[in-house]
């Protein structure tokens, strides 16, 4: 608590320390063994990482007035390898003089789409004690991201596993549905405006396609092709509504690059980089973002998320 009375959480730096002080929050599964532990109980731990790289940071911190000298601190994020080991990255640090409020900005830098575990400060060795003050961690804006296949777990763990089988040795995102609608989903509820793109090859499928603005498995918008031969822009929220069509031939076999671009309530949708279909909709924010199919099987090798810019 500082001298005004304002909760705070407060980070105290011993005099004369060696090595850099962290503290952290998770914005992810924090290891491994965590994610086994409830694997090997028949309860999976299924989450998605909230903090994706593209993002802004902004952590609010103050050096407590009593200190003695300067203190340098910088926003650092932690991140699974490909051998599902942690390693940090960080922003450059940045002075506070004693009493010196201000806020650390810092854009989550490309990490190959592996992801992030946790977001805190760093705060550098000095020669006296110190102590720095947190009001707030936040982040903001667009994800940019390309998921695709890594060695290891933590990767393919950041996705939701909404489908009667997903496997990732053959193409990053193999997904076989046996009844329904199936989804593999990522990404947290806050995300708003933003492109999603993905190369879908369909196998015997009744409908294929990309999801945005996922908010659960029957709510979000999606971008399909169905057996029928018509490529669809369709809403999913209590029961689904074509926003718009238009014939398309499906071919099994073939690999199709999807993209849907979500803008305030306007929605677009190109195929092989051409735009297909545009809708109106405004009943669906913000959302994570999805593979999704119908009874069949499906392989993608990459997908992307990024700022519409």
């Amino acid at each position: 608590m500082l001298e005004s009375g304002e909760r705070t959480l407060a980070i105290a730096i011993p005099a004369n320390t060696s090595t850099n002080s962290h503290a952290y929050t998770n914005t992810f599964i924090d290891s491994k063994e965590t994610a086994e532990y409830f694997g090997g109980r028949g309860y999976g731990l299924m989450t998605s990482p909230i903090l994706n790289p593209g993002q802004t940071i902004y952590i609010d911190v103050e050096a407590s007035a009593a200190n003695s000298s300067v203190l340098q601190a910088r926003p650092v994020v932690s991140i699974f390898n490909e051998d599902d080991e942690t390693f940090n990255e960080g922003a450059d640090l940045s002075t506070l003089e004693p009493g010196e409020r201000k806020t650390l900005e810092w854009e989550v830098p490309d990490v190959n789409g592996l992801p992030v575990n946790s977001v805190g400060v760093e705060i550098a060795p000095g020669t006296a004690q110190a102590k720095l003050h947190i009001h707030s961690v936040d982040w903001s804006g667009a994800p940019n991201i390309k998921l695709t296949r890594h060695r290891g777990q933590m990767w393919h763990r950041a996705w939701v596993n909404a489908v009667w089988q997903y496997h990732h040795y053959f193409e990053s995102f193999r997904l076989i549905q046996n009844t329904g609608t199936g989804m593999l989903l990522y990404g947290p509820r806050d995300w708003e405006d933003y492109r999603v793109s993905a190369d879908v090859t369909p196998h015997l499928v009744k409908r294929v396609g990309i999801a945005a603005r996922v908010q659960g498995l029957r709510r979000y918008y999606a971008l399909v092709m169905t057996e029928h031969n018509k490529l669809q822009l369709i809403r999913e929220l209590d029961g689904t509504r074509v926003l718009n069509e238009t014939n398309f031939e499906l071919k099994l076999g073939t690999k199709y690059q999807f993209e849907l671009a979500v803008e305030g309530d306007r929605l677009t949708a190109f195929i092989d980089g051409t735009e297909a279909l545009t809708a109106n909709d405004s009943e669906l924010e913000s959302g994570g973002i999805g593979l999704l199919l119908d009874e069949g099987r499906s392989a993608t090798h990459e997908v992307c998320v990024a700022p519409l810019s």
